[in-house]
């Protein structure tokens, strides 16, 4: 069990569900991976016993994911993640018979909303982000008939589902490093006097801005991500 003195732990997670509302469908796929590790991890149904006729067919599939998205993640980054996946989630999950997720505010990084503030690109899906960005991955396709089949229990449709759900996950995590100096509310992952998105320690100052108070600030930008920050006077 993680306590308040572990690291700060960012997890980016994506789902892939048999349909788009949750009162129809249910959850196929869970795909999540820490900032910083190597493996992106998915569970699927086929990673857990087939429950009862009576039981939803992703309930034990939600046991788990109820437990890594409420004990071990610290810091949620998601795209779209905040009107579709918590919100399919949590639907499933009640109607499961599970506790629905802790309530998030800053804590959900979604950075659908970033891309839409900050960039003025002809398209906010995440596809047209990455590429945009020049993203080194690409999405696969998303067929239909592959869903419905992997719904059905179609060994191969699965996979590609599997499959599909850790590249988004891989596009997520690199899209989120190009834009996390965008997200002005990035809760904070390192100590005081470290930047608040990335931890790092080296800034270089870059002139100045007017305060609330009418006053000034020095004006703050971290080498290793990029993120803006402030300097009250006198602070060294």
């Amino acid at each position: 069990m993680r306590n308040l003195l572990d690291p700060v732990r960012v997890m980016l997670f994506d789902i892939e569900s048999s349909d788009l509302e949750a009162s129809f469908g249910h959850t196929l796929c869970f795909g999540y991976k820490y900032l910083g590790d190597k493996q992106t991890r998915v569970l699927s149904l086929r990673d857990f016993p087939e429950p009862p006729k009576e039981e939803e067919p992703d309930a034990h599939l939600l046991v788990r994911v109820n437990d890594l998205l409420t004990n071990r993640a610290d810091i949620i980054v998601t795209y779209y993640g905040k009107e579709f996946d918590r919100k399919f989630l949590n639907t499933r999950m009640l109607m499961c018979g599970l506790s629905p997720l802790p309530p998030l505010s800053h804590e959900h990084v979604d950075l659908y909303y970033t891309a839409r503030g900050n960039l003025k690109l002809h398209s906010n899906r995440l596809q047209a982000v990455s590429e945009s960005l020049g993203c080194p991955y690409s999405k696969t396709p998303v067929r239909a008939d592959t869903w419905r089949r992997a719904q059905r229990g179609d060994p191969k449709s699965m996979r590609y589902v599997i499959d599909h759900c850790r590249l988004d996950v891989d596009i997520l995590e690199w899209c989120y490093l190009k834009l996390r100096a965008f997200v002005r509310q990035h809760p904070r992952v390192g100590l005081g006097g470290s930047c608040r998105a990335c931890g790092g320690t080296a800034f270089q100052r870059r002139g100045f801005t007017i305060t609330k108070a009418g006053g000034r600030a020095q004006r703050l930008q971290c080498q290793k991500c990029g993120m803006w920050d402030t300097q009250k006077p006198g602070v060294v």
